[in-house]
């Protein structure tokens, strides 16, 4: 019987390696509260943590001996009996014996030495509603309506935005050294984002629905259509709106769709720094530069502006950052159980830019604007380029890790705060952005569950993880609902090239 056990064995040893490999990935590197929750105004990317659920297993050095075959013949000790059998399984026993040393856990771990680890994530949103400024849940966009000296509506719209979207994320990591890892990101985005407009009828100063005699409700005053060139205002409907009454307040119609796929976001790379760790505390620091390689909408085509439904995929320029990163070992027995409490801080900048100006707004009709001049000035004469400076963004997250043998479990909890961007622009158009509400100081707070498997006692040295992160509050954010992420993850021992 003391083969199968010794298998047995090697079976646990190799979940415990893939334990120990999640945790020396270095996720530090990429632990921000993101593009999930991002906020497509100031596109600093902030997503939920992806460590949450990746424990912390116990040293592989004290798993091998408590993997010892229970009638104690110690030639037949898991690491022993792996070395001599050369191959994959020698391979493994070598790595057990090397890592297990290294007490590696939380979202401060680095690779060791000469390891490489692949990840791809894919991730799914979905977005309907926005916290406004007094953190209410409401549309996305705020609803266009007027209203008469006397109290009563003149039109009200929500233009019903509303999509969903995603990502695909390559991240390549490498330990230079057993404390310093470099890492590079490559984000994808796809999005398909509408415009569904949906008009109200309108209500008298009595606040009563306004009807003619027949009964027949209005969507538009008769008494102020006139002024929009609206010669029937009994069957006024959304397409007047969007096609007669937008262009003459000196808005440009919308393209009502956009579907974008395989979008670069910003590439970011920088190092992962674990300068100090005992068997209780680790930390470690993430300095980190983003390239301005995201996609950028055409300024006739931008949602910020108001003038259609495309969202950019980056911020737009250079920005640099970095993560300060804690974990605390709360209790650990054997290699079943590690129970850990991590926290970290994140702050990023985003450099000054430069931007073209929309070009297509129509000059609006003089009588239009007696509606509303000041929302609604003429920007029929923009054109050049100004200047605009997103800021600092800074987000904080807590986590309880669990890992209960090759299962890992995890709750979170962030917050996320962008300042409003800084814009040295016409006047008018600065005015203008500022009423759409999408561009402003920005806080979203969110809660994260996430879950891991290690593949390793399959022998695939991998790890897989889901998460699902739900927004609880916010001021100025868009809700990203249905937020999931899957993760899949390897490890190459690349430092078997040269050794």
């Amino acid at each position: 019987m003391r083969t199968k056990r010794n298998v047995l064995s090697l079976l646990v040893a190799s979940m415990l390696l893939a334990w120990t490999a999640a945790a020396a990935a270095g996720e530090n590197a990429n632990n921000e509260l993101p593009a999930a929750l991002e906020s497509p105004a100031n596109e600093t990317q902030v997503a939920a943590p992806e460590s949450a659920a990746e424990g912390s297993p116990a040293t592989l050095e004290s798993a091998a001996e408590e993997a010892t075959p229970p009638d104690g013949g110690s030639d037949m000790d898991l690491l022993g009996w792996a070395k001599r059998q050369g191959g994959y399984f020698g391979w493994l026993g070598r790595e057990i014996e090397m890592v297990g040393g290294m007490d590696l856990y939380g979202v401060t771990s680095q690779l060791p030495k000469g390891y490489m680890s692949a990840k791809y994530q894919w991730t799914t949103i979905r977005a309907g509603k926005r916290y406004n400024n007094k953190r209410a849940l409401g549309p996305v966009m705020q609803p266009i309506a007027f209203t008469a000296p006397d109290g009563s509506e003149v039109l009200n719209i929500d233009l019903g935005l509303q999509g969903y979207g995603g990502g695909h994320t390559f991240q390549f990591s490498y330990g230079i050294t057993d404390p310093l890892d470099y890492y590079i990101e490559l984000p994808f985005t796809y999005m398909n984002v509408k415009f569904k407009p949906k008009m109200a009828a309108i209500k008298g100063a009595d606040g009563k629905t306004y009807t003619d005699k027949d009964g027949n409700t209005y969507k538009i005053h008769p008494d102020w259509a006139p002024l929009l060139g609206i010669k029937d205002p009994l069957n006024y409907d959304e397409c007047n709106f969007m096609y007669e009454t937008l262009p003459a307040l000196g808005r440009p119609a919308p393209a009502t769709t956009y579907i974008g796929k395989w979008m670069m976001g910003d590439i970011n790379t920088g190092f992962s720094w674990n300068p100090f760790r005992t068997n209780r505390m680790s930390v470690a620091l993430t300095p980190r530069v983003f390239l301005p390689t995201g996609h950028q909408p055409n300024a006739n085509n931008n949602l910020l502006y108001g003038t259609g439904p495309e969202l950019e995929t980056g911020i737009g320029g250079w920005a640099a950052g970095a993560t300060q990163g804690y974990d605390f070992r709360i209790f650990k027995y054997k290699y079943w159980l590690n129970v850990l409490f991590s926290s970290e801080f994140t702050a990023t900048y985003a450099f000054e830019q430069q931007r073209k100006y929309p070009t297509n707004f129509p000059k609006p009709s003089p009588t239009a604007q007696q509606l509303d001049a000041q929302s609604f000035p003429d920007l029929s004469n923009l054109e050049g380029t100004f200047r605009y400076t997103p800021g600092w963004s800074v987000d904080w997250t807590a986590q309880l890790q669990i890992q209960l043998a090759v299962i890992g479990l995890g709750i979170g909890y962030g917050i996320t705060h962008s300042q409003e961007p800084e814009l040295m622009a016409d006047p008018a158009f600065t005015s203008m952005v500022k009423g759409l509400e999408l561009l402003g100081q920005q806080t979203t707070q969110a809660v994260m569950f996430a879950g891991s498997l290690s593949l390793l006692p399959l022998f695939i040295p991998a790890d897989l993880g889901v998460q699902y992160a739900h927004v609880v509050d916010g001021y100025n954010a868009i809700v990203m609902d249905d937020y999931w992420q899957v993760t899949v993850k390897g490890y190459i021992p690349v430092k078997l090239l040269w050794e």
